[in-house]
């Protein structure tokens, strides 16, 4: 048998263990087909459970249930005799064996076949990874680490966004390390929609935050009580901040308005991957 050159193979692989499910409880898996041929073999549960790397009490469960949910009996046991009893396989459990490695053949193939179709997923495994995160921040931001400045307990860190804005954030040393940040690593700015302020364009802001980032108002949301605004920051990047019906009146907000969104440097967390 030829084994493949591993440099040919695709660097992401795709894992999905076959199940039979029946009244959609699960059936029949790998370890209990497993469990099924040792007892073919050995004609003794307990011998085979220790076989398939099971206890004997997880066996016995299996074989329960298995046998529950089939059609007819997988396994049939023997009690006292010459030979002191034992468990073996009926013609159907020998049957549903042949036809679980046949679909695990065909299933083994359709993976294998998908895996070659992998090759570019290394590109796009970040932006899938971003997707798939669940977290409250409605921000989330990938950004390149352009500096850290350390300062006793705790560090700033400045992420450059793909849009040219750049944002800080105070964290702890203990977290830069634990994180591996460094100049040129990607990481992740998430930030909450409610630490998001909104300031209208002046000379020069008079204020402690240090994050202040030039926008576009492309949508506004307002109801009774808190309003939505979603700043285009070019790029394809935006950011989301809730403030007060109040607030969007008396700041006299529209859509199409240059704006700051203002962010405490506190308000900031860095995520890595």
């Amino acid at each position: 048998m030829t084994h493949p050159d591993p440099a040919e193979q695709p660097s992401i692989g795709v894992q999905a263990p076959l199940w039979m499910q029946k009244n959609n409880q699960k059936f029949l898996g790998d370890k209990r087909i497993r469990l099924l041929e040792e007892i073919d073999v050995h004609s003794s549960l307990s011998t085979a459970a220790k076989a398939a790397g099971l206890s004997y009490k997880a066996a016995w469960d299996a074989l329960n249930t298995m046998n529950n949910l089939a059609e007819k009996p997988l396994t049939v046991a023997a009690t006292g005799g010459s030979g002191g009893g034992g468990t073996s396989l009926t013609n159907e459990g020998k049957k549903i064996i042949t036809l679980y490695r046949a679909l695990e053949k065909e299933h083994l193939k359709s993976l294998s076949r998908l895996e070659q179709s992998l090759d570019n997923l290394d590109h796009y495994l970040p932006l899938l990874q971003r997707i798939s995160m669940k977290i409250s921040a409605r921000n989330i931001l990938s950004g390149t680490v352009r500096s850290i400045t350390r300062d006793h307990s705790v560090a700033l860190v400045v992420l450059e966004l793909k849009s040219g804005h750049r944002i800080s954030s105070v964290i702890t040393c203990d977290s830069v390390d634990s994180l591996n940040l460094a100049v040129g690593t990607s990481a992740y700015a998430l930030v909450k929609a409610s630490s998001v302020m909104i300031a209208p364009l002046t000379e020069q802001l008079a204020i402690s935050a240090r994050n202040q980032i030039k926008g576009r108002i492309k949508q506004l949301r307002q109801s009774s009580v808190v309003g939505e605004v979603v700043l285009d920051i070019s790029a394809g990047e935006s950011i989301v901040a809730t403030i007060t019906e109040n607030s969007i009146d008396k700041l006299g907000l529209v859509e199409g308005q240059d704006v700051y969104a203002v962010i405490k440097s506190t308000s900031v967390i860095i995520g890595v991957e």
